[in-house]
């Protein structure tokens, strides 16, 4: 890793970029963001559920009418099924790892809506694009086209790093400029850590 560490120490790498840290590892370039302090809303959604179906078990056992049993079964049913989904959102966390030594990148991400984590692994050679956008507030975002490895020929865009400022900028381009060179879009930049790795360019691991 000697060119790309003698980089660093000429030109330090951002360790923040929008909403992302950035750090780097032996053959790794790793982005997140910081882990979402958990919140009280998927106890207070859990306790709610729990108690809307116990209410519906008395009125049930004291032959209450039907529509009141129902209703609080529904209630108790949509407090269970929000422990979930709230749970899930105070868990999700984006981050993307570019491994240099295999060749692949990996996402993290929650999809829409669900909020369901997920995690994609592709070739440097799947990645068709990577583009820094304006978001339309005076800020930018870094994105990457990819397709995934299910024999689809979709593209798919997924955001390294969001709400990057202006003064940013520079260091979103320089980062923009090493990942298209590793990911064989561009001309690979002398301090990408690219040059510094002997593994297969399509091997994953």
């Amino acid at each position: 890793m000697a060119r790309f560490a003698d980089s660093l120490a000429a030109h330090p790498a951002p360790t923040r970029l929008g909403d992302i840290s950035l750090r780097y590892e032996p053959s790794m370039l790793i982005g997140e963001t910081p882990h979402v302090p958990r919140s009280l809303w998927p106890t207070g959604a859990w306790l709610g559920g729990v108690s809307a179906l116990v209410v519906a078990l008395g009125l049930l056992l004291a032959s209450a009418p039907i529509p009141a049993i129902v209703a609080c079964a529904v209630l108790g049913a949509l407090g269970l099924w929000a422990t979930v989904w709230l749970d899930r959102i105070d868990r999700r966390q984006r981050r993307f790892v570019a491994n240099f030594a295999t060749n692949s990148l990996r996402l993290d991400f929650v999809t829409p809506f669900i909020g369901r984590p997920r995690t994609l692994v592709v070739t440097f050679g799947s990645v068709k694009g990577v583009s820094l956008l304006e978001q339309g507030d005076g800020r930018w975002c870094l994105t990457v086209d990819f397709v995934p490895l299910t024999g689809k020929a979709q593209v798919l865009r997924e955001v390294l790093a969001a709400f990057i400022t202006e003064e940013q900028r520079e260091d979103a381009e320089r980062l923009e400029r090493v990942l298209e060179g590793a990911f064989g879009l561009g001309e690979v930049p002398e301090d990408s850590p690219i040059h510094d790795e002997e593994a297969p360019r399509d091997s994953l691991q």
